[in-house]
């Protein structure tokens, strides 16, 4: 958060969990004007659901970060369309 918080423009940040997450170590939290936010945070949600939110947030540079790696993983997204 910190690394994008500092980086020039607004950023998108798909979340990959594994199998075996324990979905209490939640990392999706936005702030309440999303619109407007820095950094905006979302679960993974497949191809499709997934391109819903890039065009929706287009203007935004998009991340994915593997939550359950160790360390966390965050590199660019690529879309597999």
């Amino acid at each position: 958060m910190r690394r994008l918080q500092h980086s020039p423009g607004q950023h998108l940040v798909i979340v990959v969990y594994g199998p075996r997450h324990n979905f209490y170590g939640e990392w999706v939290y936005n702030d309440a004007d999303i619109n407007a936010a820095k950094v905006v945070w979302a679960r993974d949600m497949g191809n499709d659901g997934n391109q819903e939110l890039l065009d929706y947030f287009r203007n935004r540079q998009v991340w994915r970060v593997s939550a359950d790696a160790s360390p966390p993983q965050l590199e660019s997204y690529e879309a597999s369309r």
